[in-house]
């Protein structure tokens, strides 16, 4: 029990612990893997004794045939074994990846995230463990750098992703935990494309980890040393920077002559506040506003996101672009399974077959939301509208206003009067990026479900469906 002790240890010093005092439940991302199996076996031992509960989910990917359903059986038997609630899906990734035009890697990734998200949203309180180690850490910053990347790519793998996943093992080496499970004599799977130096991740952990010990045996615990005093670093910048914005969130003419780090990063915060993230916002993006805040001259710089930014007055902000101020409202649309229909810039799909909830070849606004909704509870037929004044939304056992979800929600302004609402008879039934309706998907997995996607999508996606 020595790695469970040092993993126990260092949930606080990971700042992991606040946030598993605030949860009821955990839901451990069970591959069959040896690191999946050591996570599931530490939780198993610690979150009792915090009165915590424990799930686990597995996504079977249907890359590796019959390998992969002997890994899904696994799992299954090991949750029973150590009555733990098990949750499984069989997605088929290669055909996901190919009609989306992603990567093999990239594609499952975003699938097991939206799909830990969707059964955690139906378990009370709770947060995603993950089992990623001081290695994979290493391996992610290490092909960060070699695409080239600023101070947050070298933050790597955060113990704690937006107060919703958890890292405990991030305190262990790939060695330590794989010399746990066999001193343990823990049973686990290995995935054979693991090997396969075709895939960057793994020849990086194959050729370029090896070499590095070579020079540093404790090369992890160098760079996780690293990305933390970064992460302090970032904190305490973006803190300087949000504090060059007045209480209308733009900047003035004394906070233009900030230091580039500061003056970027003040933009970005604009950005964020105003879209709701600030990943579309590339270095070319940044120099552009630099330049324009910095010249003192009026002008505007279109942005992704239907954003723009204004100077003017001796005042630099970021606000809805001209060009799409004025959307019109769409009508309500009526909606059946198999469709997918675009309300103004939205895409919104319904299917039985969730590997059909795919996002469009280019996202280009990088959203996506996606939903399962137990189509025997839904009140008639469903369809799609704008929000209407006095709307109010049943969840949790209350009902609350749509003006009020939306501002929690940060959907910028410009997009409100425009954001898919999907409703039956009885009223809305999902707001994209919430739980469905009370009673419109009582379980984790519905008993009649149905599939849905939404994405903030461009005017071209349009045509490249139809095509």
């Amino acid at each position: 029990m020595k790695l469970f002790e040092k993993i126990k240890k260092d949930l606080e010093r990971l700042g992991i612990l606040p946030a598993l005092k605030k949860c009821d439940t955990v839901l451990c991302a069970l591959s069959g893997g040896a690191d999946s199996v050591v996570l599931l076996y530490f939780l198993h031992w610690y979150l009792p004794g915090q009165g915590i509960r424990l799930a686990a989910a597995h996504l079977h990917h249907g890359i590796r045939d019959g390998a992969a359903d002997e890994d899904a059986a696994f799992c299954r038997r090991l949750c029973e074994g150590l009555q733990i609630p098990f949750y499984s899906r069989h997605l088929n990734i290669p055909a996901m990846a190919k009609k989306a035009g992603l990567g093999l890697e990239e594609c499952a990734r975003i699938q097991r995230y939206a799909f830990l998200e969707e059964i955690a949203s139906g378990l009370p309180h709770p947060l995603i463990a993950t089992a990623h180690n001081a290695t994979d850490h290493l391996e992610t910053v290490l092909f960060h750098l070699i695409r080239g990347t600023g101070a947050k790519g070298l933050c790597g793998i955060s113990p704690l992703r937006d107060e919703k996943v958890i890292r405990p093992l991030l305190c262990c080496t790939a060695k330590q935990v794989r010399d746990y499970a066999k001193e343990a004599r823990l049973s686990y799977v290995t995935d054979a494309t693991n090997a396969d130096t075709t895939y960057t991740r793994n020849y990086i952990r194959e050729k370029i980890v090896p070499a590095l010990r070579q020079i540093n045996p404790r090369c992890e615990d160098a760079v996780l040393r690293m990305s933390g005093l970064l992460r302090e670093d970032l904190v305490y910048l973006e803190d300087a920077a949000a504090a060059l914005l007045g209480e209308d969130d733009a900047l003035t003419k004394e906070a233009a002559a900030a230091p580039d780090p500061l003056l970027s990063r003040g933009i970005l915060t604009m950005y964020r506040r105003f879209t709701g993230h600030q990943e579309n916002l590339s270095a070319v993006h940044l120099a552009d506003c630099t330049a324009l805040i910095r010249s003192g001259l009026p002008g505007r710089i279109s942005l992704p996101g239907r954003a723009a930014l204004f100077s003017q007055g001796g005042r630099s902000w970021i606000g809805a672009d001209p060009a799409f101020t004025k959307m019109d409202v769409p009508a309500p649309e009526p909606l059946s399974v198999g469709d997918a229909v675009f309300f103004g810039p939205f895409l919104v799909k319904v299917s039985r077959d969730q590997a059909d909830i795919v996002p469009p070849a280019q996202n280009i606004y990088n959203l996506a939301i996606y939903g399962t909704l137990d189509f025997d509870k839904i009140n008639n037929s469903l369809f799609i509208r704008a929000r209407r004044t006095g709307d109010v939304y049943f969840t949790g056992g209350m009902h609350k206003k749509i003006k009020k979800l939306f501002g929690a929600m940060k959907i910028p302004v410009p997009l409100r009067d425009v954001y898919p609402l999907v409703c039956d008879e009885a009223g809305i039934v999902w707001v994209p990026g919430l739980r469905p309706r009370d009673g419109c998907a009582d379980a984790p997995v519905p008993a009649d479900p149905v599939y849905m996607g939404v994405w903030y999508a461009d005017k071209n996606t349009e045509e490249r469906l139809q095509t």
